[in-house]
């Protein structure tokens, strides 16, 4: 188990990704999110629960809320997310969909490994650039 938030320090940035592996795009923001994670590393990304959101875990949902910026990540127009997130009264800084706002195409139903690698990169650096813009920006 990873002890890097253990001592208090917590990613600048958090993130509820849609993770329905479904289809294409539900799969590829699980795998665009880690892949930022890997490359921004742990002080500036961690990943919150979707599923402790929806479900009202107390201690979920006060993480991210304390967090100093939170990005909400869907893969389609169903945008599952974003509307836990608001349901929930959650904190979300920034948003990007896959479908929308990078014009990835959905493949399903149960096609969750359908992207291309074009997909897959063209995700990571919406994601990356999303986080980028986040920098200068204040709520």
């Amino acid at each position: 188990m990873s002890t890097e938030h253990e001592d208090g320090q917590k990613p600048r940035v958090g993130i509820f990704y849609c993770g329905g592996a479904m289809s294409s795009v539900g799969e590829l923001t699980h795998e665009a999110a880690f892949e930022v994670l890997k490359q921004l590393g742990p002080q500036e990304v961690g990943m919150g629960c979707v599923s402790a959101l929806a479900a009202g875990v107390p201690n979920h949902f006060e993480t991210m809320q304390n967090q100093e910026k939170v990005l909400v990540i869907d893969g389609c127009p169903n945008s599952c997310v974003r509307r836990i997130v608001k349901e929930k009264g959650a904190k979300m800084d920034a948003y990007i969909n896959f479908g929308n706002d990078l014009g990835i195409e959905k493949k399903g139903p149960f096609k969750p490994l359908s992207y291309s690698q074009e997909d897959f990169e063209r995700a990571v650096d919406g994601v990356t650039a999303k986080i980028r813009d986040m920098e200068g920006s204040s709520e």
